[in-house]
């Protein structure tokens, strides 16, 4: 269905801000204009790269053609409707709103107000509900009432990041120096097994238990200490309220049950410090992800400074691997605690898929053996066997065929 919508869109010429599951945001003004973009395919009186925005009764003609397609009895109604959001909740009379957009699932409306200032599309206000993005800050809770499920601060974040893209002042949120934390549960005995050293000494009505909650925090880019694996090392502490104590307090890594304080300062962590990340740095980060599944105008891979018009990246298969996306552990992934792919993902091998069946021996069978023996500093034997696929080379001589072919691009 939306690649039916997203056919409709761009035969008229548009585009879109974003897309997701069920949804798009279809770039759009009342009797319709081009507007600047780069690496848009129009272009401006002045010489600007642009895109083109659809007529309000355009959207309404790809709607009402989406009708002829409900599964249902009645089909009165399009199974692809105009959200409420572009009318005034007031008035009822249709509204040009404003969309920022850094991924598909990182975005937010708004409306200018008298003085031109972003206003967000906020429920209760000017809107039936909220209409920003809350993806990729899910795990981390405010920092002066933590106990809370108010949100806001998500708000006043969105506002600075669109107020700054206007060219307008933006003000401190008041809380981005200090660490970033958020709240996780005790949901296996792997988990309890690392925190045994907060049990040390402890009465069972005060020991840690199964669904009890955690303090988490996250790593900065240099902040490891010493001699760490990053994709195997994450910081929890006893659950306390007070963010005083956070940068005073042990913290264990749940992969080997060790102690380790934390920092805000500088740059790196050291030999029992961990230099964590801020609301600040966090942020900021949000703001200039990278869509990775995204390219610009030239197909160049998106990335932080990439700005304009997207398109999908071409990608060529090099390899087709059978994975199984472990669901129960999808919680854990969106809370930082797993940094690593191959902790989520069960990879179940198709021996007819393998990358040494269907690469790298039809590339090593290009070559004479002579070729090949001089190339590698192997046996002839060894080299005939393999090629007739008679036996596989042990592991260190695969690698090193393997970067044999690499190196003379080959493979």
């Amino acid at each position: 269905m939306l690649a039916l919508l997203e056919h409709c869109v761009s035969e008229l010429g548009g585009s879109y801000v974003m897309e997701d599951t069920d949804s798009m945001a279809i770039v759009a003004t009342e009797e319709g204009a081009t507007i600047a973009c780069r690496g848009g395919p129009f272009e401006m009186q002045n010489g600007l790269s642009a895109i083109r925005a659809l007529s309000f009764p355009q959207v309404d003609e790809i709607s009402e053609r989406f009708r002829r397609l409900s599964p249902y009895r009645d089909k009165s109604r399009s199974i692809l409707k105009i959200e409420k959001d572009n009318y005034d909740p007031e008035s009822g009379e249709q509204r040009q709103i404003f969309g920022f957009s850094i991924s598909a699932k990182r975005y937010a409306c708004f409306i200018p107000d008298a003085d031109g200032n972003p206003v967000l599309l906020q429920k209760g206000l000017n809107n039936h509900e909220n209409r920003w993005s809350e993806h990729g800050l899910g795990h981390l809770r405010f920092f002066f009432d933590f106990e809370s499920e108010d949100r806001d601060w998500i708000r006043l974040f969105w506002l600075n990041i669109i107020r700054r893209e206007l060219g307008k002042p933006t003000p401190s949120l008041g809380f981005e120096h200090l660490p970033a934390v958020g709240r996780v549960t005790i949901t296996s005995p792997k988990v309890m097994r690392s925190l045994a050293k907060l049990n040390l000494g402890k009465s069972k009505a005060n020991r840690l238990k199964t669904f009890d909650y955690l303090l988490s925090t996250h790593i900065a880019a240099l902040g490891h200490p010493l001699k760490i694996d990053p994709e195997r090392f994450h910081l929890v502490a006893r659950y306390e309220l007070n963010p005083e104590r956070w940068v005073r307090m042990l913290w264990t890594d749940q992969y080997t049950g060790k102690q380790y304080r934390i920092t805000t300062e500088g740059f790196h962590g050291g030999r029992n410090l961990a230099r964590v990340k801020t609301y600040g740095d966090v942020l900021r980060e949000y703001e200039f992800h990278p869509g990775s599944k995204s390219a610009d105008s030239q197909g160049t891979p998106s990335g932080k400074q990439t700005i304009g018009l997207l398109q999908r990246r071409h990608i060529r298969v090099g390899q087709i691997i059978y994975i199984g996306k472990e669901s129960n552990r999808v919680e854990e992934a969106e809370a930082g605690t797993i940094h690593s792919a191959q902790a989520v993902y069960t990879e179940y091998p198709d021996p007819r898929r393998n990358e040494w069946e269907t690469k790298v021996l039809p590339a090593l069978r290009r070559f004479p053996i002579r070729v090949l023996v001089r190339l590698t500093n192997k046996s002839a034997a060894m080299l005939r066997r393999t090629l007739a696929g008679q036996s596989r080379p042990r592991a260190r001589n695969r690698i090193l065929l393997q970067s044999v072919l690499r190196r003379i691009g080959a493979l």
